[in-house]
Order: C-alpha cells, then structure tokens, then sequence
C-alpha cells in the first residue's frame, strides 16, 4: 500500500506536468503522458501505520516527454493511444508498462511486481472527469511460486475551488495465489496549482492489503496512510 499510495499521489501530480505555455493549467483538462521534451520531478512525504507499526517514507519520482504520446518515468513506461482533441472534452486512453510494487520477507525473499495496465481518462466539462484504469501484475518471488494479480481502479477529478482539485480513487485488487483472495484501496487527494509549474497537494488512502497474512514483512505496506506532495516541471 505505501508504495502504491504514493504513487498514485505523484501521478496526480506528475500527469499535470506539461510545457506551461501549451497546456491548460486546470488539471482536470490536462493529459496522461507529458509533452514532448517536457521533465517533471516530483516527491512525496508519507506518514503511515500498518498492524499499529507506524513510520514516515520519502518518495522521488522523475518523468520525461519523448514524445506528446511516450513519457518514460522512474521504472515505468507510458504510451497514449487516444488524446482529445486541444485537451479538451472527451476520452483519452493510455497503456503503461512498468514495476508495480515491492514486498520483502524474512525467510521468502523479494517480491517486485511488474505490470502493463490500460488508463482512462474522460473530460465531461472543464471541472469535472472521471479515471479508470485496467491492470494486470505478475508479483516475481525470489523463493515463492510467482503470483498473479488484476487491479480495477475507478475514479474522478474535479475542481472544487480557485486552483483547487480533488480527485478520488478506488482499486479492487483480485489476488491470485495469496492468502487474501481479494484486497481494496481507497484514494484520496487536493492538488493545488501554485503556480503553471508547480503544483502543491495532499493524499489519504486505506488499503485492506495485509502484508503479514501474506508472508511479507511491513516495511512495504500501510493500511493507512496521509502525506503531502510536490511536483515541479520545466
């Protein structure tokens, strides 16, 4: 979960970073992938509990626009499919390729998940849209049979003040060969735009991922987390 949330937080944030002068900076109407040339960076400060274990974790990202369509991020590759139109109403699509998380165990070993996944995005007005995504990750044990899991997340984006925009998340986890048979992750964040290159924000999320039922030691995980975010583009 703590991998996963923070992620999902710099992705909020990442997904806004555009050559300032090409792109809307609402964040509803802004694309998946960045622009062509365009860097992003990004950092993310989680505090965090998991089976009452709690503990801070620092989180980097960084991103870069190859092309409008490609963006090559920090073990993840992004391709859009489908863009709207000067971004604006409508629906865009994205494929992604990358590693999806981390567990470790005393006695099992690593575990590194990687994933290719299909993301959506869908602009109804300038402030409000809708995310969706579909995901399908193969869990590499270093000891253990590998595992198989398939990821379902639906969520929305809308401004709710000057420069202000909330946006919600929900994953259904469906977890082959784990202990749990299923887990869900609730999402939730404000991103302010401080500035056309700077965005500033917040997250919460809740995870019912039990990393110890599942063999895996807590350094990796959170049930519950909150956290603060910032993201910079140039």
């Amino acid at each position: 979960m703590k991998k996963s949330m923070i992620s999902v937080a710099l992705l909020l944030a990442s997904s806004t970073v555009f050559a300032a002068t090409e792109y809307p900076e609402n964040p509803v109407l802004r694309p998946l992938t960045l622009t062509d040339g365009t860097i992003a960076i990004g950092g993310a400060l989680a505090w965090g509990e998991e089976n009452d274990d709690k503990r801070a974790a620092l989180s980097l990202n960084a991103a870069y626009g190859l092309t409008d369509d490609l963006t090559l991020g920090l073990g993840n590759i992004n391709y859009r499919i489908l863009a709207r139109p000067n971004n604006g109403t409508g629906l865009e699509l994205a494929v992604g390729l990358g590693v999806r998380g981390y567990q470790d165990s005393n006695v099992n070993g690593d575990a590194i998940a990687y994933g290719t996944d299909l993301n959506g995005k869908y602009v109804f007005d300038k402030n409000i849209a809708m995310t969706f995504s579909l995901g399908y990750v193969k869990w590499d044990e270093e000891k253990l049979k590998n595992k198989d899991e398939y990821r379902y997340s639906v969520g929305v984006q809308a401004n709710v003040a000057k420069d202000w925009t909330a946006s919600a998340n929900y994953t259904f986890r469906d977890l082959k060969d784990f202990t749990q048979n299923n887990a869900h992750e609730v999402n939730i964040s404000a991103n302010y735009a401080y500035s056309k290159q700077t965005d500033l924000g917040i997250f919460m999320g809740y995870s019912s991922f039990d990393a110890l039922e599942n063999g895996y030691k807590l350094d990796d995980s959170f049930d519950r987390v909150a956290g603060v975010y910032a993201a910079y583009r140039f």
